[in-house]
């Protein structure tokens, strides 16, 4: 008996989990089709009055839908790569998902003419909980980080004008 409980558990636990992902990943289509939604700028030189600097500059955007910000797009373009993160919001305002993709642009020859994409990573929060990550995690710790990081990110967006 004790072992079909068991069993039954993790079968629960598991499906439980794939539903939260298959979740996820349906509001972040929902959020992507978004029609007429509001984009709000951040330009470089915001970023240079705060001392943030980068070789081949720093842009933020904010994506709106009914004044509530729904997705942010975070470029950083470093000397040897480009950093493109994705931070999807539910509709309370939670960070639920986080794309990043990393390109490199230049190699042994000069500049590359197509950017090389060298990773991608996948980031699932419920809660505001890191439930799952696909990929490769680029920073140990990541559920930390990247809740942080949304959060700047939107003061940010909140303080330009």
């Amino acid at each position: 008996m004790r072992a079909f409980l068991l069993t039954f558990f993790i079968f629960i636990s598991g499906y439980t989990f794939s539903q939260n992902i298959k979740s996820i990943s349906k509001k972040v289509s929902e959020i992507n089709s978004i029609k007429n939604i509001k984009i709000k700028t951040v330009p470089y030189s915001y970023f240079l009055d705060k001392n943030q600097t980068s070789d081949n500059g720093i842009e933020l955007k904010g994506f709106y839908k009914d004044g509530k910000l729904k997705k942010i797009e975070h470029f950083v373009g470093l000397s040897a790569w480009n950093i493109s993160t994705q931070y999807f919001f539910s509709a309370n305002d939670k960070l639920i998902f986080v794309l990043t993709k990393k390109y490199q642009i230049i190699d042994e020859n000069g500049y590359i003419k197509n950017p090389k994409l060298l990773s991608e990573s996948r980031y699932y929060y419920t809660d505001e909980k890191l439930v799952k990550v696909t990929g490769i995690a680029q920073n140990p710790d990541v559920e930390n980080s990247y809740l942080k990081e949304s959060k700047t990110l939107r003061r940010d967006l909140e303080e330009y004008k």
